[in-house]
């Protein structure tokens, strides 16, 4: 759901991953206080178990033990609500590569590491990932706001992963990096829905390790 990724410090590797989560709102209130990060999770848990269209603003601010009205002094709607968690959820994923990436040097590593933090979206937040992998798909704007904000900077995460394994002669270097990306996102973003639809259980490190083999070994015998 950015800047280069490089195999340095965490600052200076991460400028487009790490970002300030603190966001305006409607009202110019502070964000990410108590009762912002209360709705975020209300609305995410109200929308995973009814859908959007029938989560009303009420709804979620009574899961979340607040009035209506506070809500509206966050976020301009609920739309506004959903894509503030969303962001919330990704900055999350985003700041983990981040982690993970100070530890994990090689591009194989890093590679491997960025499918696991995706796979696991599943079991650390059930309700976000229904979310993801259900709502955000029906509607035209979710979408393409989403992939604005998000799918290209993932995608730039891990075409970056790509060129420098490339460069280090660990990839191929025939090969398209944003092909690679899509291809990658592709296979663990349908891992991901079948877990949701299916409530099948993946390993997160096994999976994500075949993942890897299949890319970068094929299937033939």
């Amino acid at each position: 759901m950015p800047g280069t990724v490089k195999a340095k410090t965490a600052k200076n590797q991460n400028e487009g991953v790490v970002q300030n989560s603190q966001t305006s709102s409607a009202a110019g209130v502070a964000t990410g206080g108590d009762k912002y990060q209360r709705i975020l999770d209300a609305a995410v848990d109200v929308i995973a178990e009814n859908g959007f269209f029938q989560s009303p603003v009420s709804k979620i601010a009574e899961r979340a033990g607040v009035a209506d009205g506070t809500v509206y002094l966050y976020f301009k709607n609920k739309d506004d609500v959903l894509m503030a968690a969303i962001d919330r959820m990704m900055q999350g994923f985003y700041d983990g590569i981040a982690r993970e990436f100070e530890r994990v040097t090689d591009p194989r590593g890093q590679l491997e590491a960025i499918g696991r933090l995706h796979l696991e979206t599943v079991t650390v937040n059930r309700s976000m990932a229904i979310l993801m992998q259900t709502e955000v798909r029906q509607s035209a704007r979710f979408i393409a706001e989403f992939s604005h904000k998000h799918l290209v900077r993932y995608n730039q995460i891990v075409r970056e992963v790509i060129r420098r394994g490339q460069e280090q002669g660990v990839f191929r270097r025939d090969l398209s990096d944003g092909l690679v990306a899509h291809c990658w996102f592709g296979a663990i973003d349908e891992l991901l829905t079948t877990a949701v639809f299916t409530g099948r259980a993946y390993d997160a490190k096994a999976t994500t390790a075949q993942v890897m083999d299949i890319l970068l070994n094929g299937i033939g015998a």
